[in-house]
This record gives C-alpha cells, sequence and structure tokens, in this order.
C-alpha cells in the first residue's frame, strides 16, 4: 500500500483546529489567557485539543478515581475533573506551592474543586504512598506531565496502581521530535527515549503514540 504523506501549513492548521477542534470553555480559556501571562513557563501547558482528548477519555472510560502527576496552573486537572461524574476523585500530585493559588482558584471557577484533590510533595513519594496503602489495581485514569527525568519511575508505578482496562496518558512522548536523533543524549531526551522503548515492549499494555502536540503516548492495561 502506498503511503499517505500529508503536508499542512502549521499555522492554517493550528487556526482551522481553533475554530472547530475543540468545544469551547470559557473558564478554560480564561485559565490559558492568565497562564500565558506567566512567561515562557506557560508552555508546560498542555494544548486545547489535548484537554478536550483527557475529557473525552474519562468519559468513555467512565472513569471514577484518577491520578494526575503534575499540575501546573490546574488546566489539566480541570479537563479530568469535567470527565468524571460527580462522585469522581481525582489525587493531584505536585512538588511545588509557585501555581497553587492560581489552580485553586479556577478549579473553584469551574466548579471541579469538590473532585480534586491536591497534594504537595514529591511525586515519587506520593505514589509509594499510595502502594503502601495497598492501592494496586485501583485507579482508572493517571495523566503523566510532569519532571521529564522519572518518567520511566512514574509509569512503573502507574502500572502498578492502575485497575485491569484502566488508562495511563503521557505528555511529551515526542519531545520536539528530540527523541528520534541518536546524537542527542541529554537527560531529559534520554529519559523520554528510555520510557518510549520500555513501553514498546511492554506486553502488560497496549499502547498507542499520538502525534498530538508534543507526542501523547496512551496506554490500556491488559
Amino acid at each position: 500500500m502506498k503511503n499517505k504523506n500529508i503536508s499542512l501549513d502549521p499555522i492554517k492548521l493550528k487556526g482551522y483546529i481553533e475554530q472547530v477542534g475543540y468545544e469551547k470553555d470559557t473558564i478554560l480559556s480564561e485559565l490559558r489567557s492568565k497562564t500565558e501571562l506567566l512567561g515562557d513557563v506557560a508552555v508546560m501547558q498542555i494544548g486545547q485539543t489535548q484537554g478536550s482528548l483527557i475529557e473525552i477519555l474519562c468519559q468513555l472510560g467512565q472513569f471514577n478515581k484518577c491520578i494526575e502527576i503534575g499540575v501546573f496552573t490546574g488546566y489539566s486537572a480541570i479537563c479530568i475533573a469535567k470527565g468524571l461524574p460527580e462522585s469522581g476523585k481525582l489525587y493531584a500530585l505536585e512538588n511545588s506551592t509557585e501555581f497553587n493559588d492560581i489552580a485553586k482558584e479556577y478549579w473553584v471557577k469551574s466548579n471541579c474543586n469538590h473532585k480534586i484533590e491536591l497534594i504537595i510533595g514529591n511525586a515519587i513519594d506520593s505514589l509509594d504512598d499510595f502502594l503502601m496503602k495497598k492501592m494496586h489495581d485501583t485507579f482508572d485514569f493517571i495523566f503523566i506531565d510532569a519532571d521529564k527525568k522519572n518518567y520511566l519511575e512514574y509509569y512503573k508505578r502507574s502500572l502498578q496502581l492502575i485497575r485491569k482496562g484502566g488508562a495511563i496518558l503521557i505528555d511529551n512522548t515526542l519531545w520536539k521530535g528530540k527523541v528520534m536523533d541518536s546524537s542527542d543524549k541529554t537527560n531529559n531526551t534520554r529519559s523520554i527515549r528510555e520510557l518510549n522503548n520500555y513501553i514498546a515492549t511492554d506486553k502488560s499494555v497496549s499502547h498507542c503514540l499520538l502525534t498530538l502536540y508534543d507526542g501523547m503516548t496512551l496506554c490500556i492495561k491488559k
């Protein structure tokens, strides 16, 4: 079968997606604008279509108990919480308090704050605490979008916590294409490349790497 190579103007594509690519949310748009005022660090926030995908995944999977690793200004937490039922619970793990006030403000504005429990501290320690509390195989969905050096450790612990049929979604798995450059030996690139290679041979999950924004890998536990 002949390969279908499609070349699109990225600027026009972005504009078109912003017009028709996702359902608009006033609160999320306001949060994006406020986050952009923070400067270069705003790049850590996920894109609108990514947020919509996360919300839809939570709805489709009828997820109820979730973990987010990496909170920033709280955008993705809102997307997860919106996809949960009223009884749903999201444990939002963050190692910094720098942007907590913004996150909490918009969790309240989006009427999602009652579904979210913010846990400040080292995420690996928090995940280990869940495991110590015998919470293995009890979570429906885990979203990983934090420091890249610990991606594989986050993934391994998530595998123990997620139930059969549950989903793990990992952001930045294309890492601006650097993972395909064998000469790039920087720590973050090596870490993400190691994770991608690990998932590719992990028989405990079905997975798909989506070329959305900076890459997102979706894993379903068998």
